[in-house]
């Protein structure tokens, strides 16, 4: 495969230094203020974590020859939008200006959401590809819809904590889970294990009936994670087990001269 051109490989790793630079900012209070308590933020910490690993991974993988241009070509320099919104929300907030910064956290959505509908003609030729290109946007784009929707009820003190609130808000983003799981042609897992580790945060957390929802939809997301992932690895494992057993019975006449 031809190698990507210079100013996509060069904007993807703007992108992701400034990604992981301004998340580390956003994070750096928590960090120098942390409890030895575990608590919901940790949640999106481990999420943040494993993010930043993959889109390491996803700026690394450019550079090889082996990598999916037409793919990393379709990314284009939306990506480098991406990470030059999250930066400017990540200051505003900091500056406490919440209004400018939920509209950024909109248009970062909305690019997100667009860069994951492209790939969606692009599904991953192995897990390669679906580990450091796939994931990383389906792990950003459940991510994102979850605190645009959580954030929109933040900003009233009547809505901030109403339990009749948050139990939408975990309906919502799990039924969209489960769809892209369960009935898109996609069959997402990775958006709906990003759900439901949200999800277990918001159940370990809180209390009488947004508690209970959410471990339910969890429950359902790792169903559906399951009907998705175990045909698959069954089917591997019979077509491995078919293929040895062929060059076994391909080798057995020559052990009866």
């Amino acid at each position: 495969m031809t190698n990507l051109d210079i100013k996509f490989k060069l904007a993807n790793t703007v992108a992701t230094l400034l990604l992981v630079g301004s998340q580390g900012f956003s994070f750096s209070g928590w960090f120098l203020g942390h409890s030895y308590e575990f608590g919901p933020k940790d949640f999106i910490i481990i999420l943040t974590g494993v993010l930043h690993f993959l889109l390491i991974g996803f700026t690394i993988y450019q550079y090889l020859p082996s990598a999916p241009k037409d793919v990393f070509e379709s990314i284009g320099f939306w990506y480098l939008l991406v990470a030059v919104i999250n930066s400017a929300v990540s200051f505003l907030w900091f500056f406490h200006l919440s209004i400018f910064a939920f509209v950024g956290l909109l248009w970062q959505l909305a690019t997100l959401v667009f860069i994951y509908h492209r790939l969606r003609d692009y599904p991953p030729r192995n897990g390669t590809d679906h580990a450091f290109v796939n994931a990383p946007f389906s792990i950003y784009t459940a991510y994102s819809f979850f605190i645009v929707l959580w954030q929109i009820f933040q900003f009233n003190d009547q809505t901030k904590h109403n339990d009749l609130v948050l139990t939408c808000i975990i309906i919502i983003i799990g039924f969209v889970a489960l769809h892209l799981v369960d009935y898109s042609h996609r069959k997402d897992w990775v958006y709906a294990l990003t759900t439901g580790w949200i999800l277990l945060g918001a159940a370990v957390f809180l209390s009488d009936v947004p508690h209970t929802t959410s471990l339910i939809v969890v429950g359902i997301l790792i169903s559906a994670v399951a009907r998705t992932l175990i045909p698959n690895w069954l089917d591997r494992f019979n077509r491995r087990f078919s293929s040895w057993a062929n060059r076994l019975g391909e080798r057995t006449p020559l052990l009866g001269h």
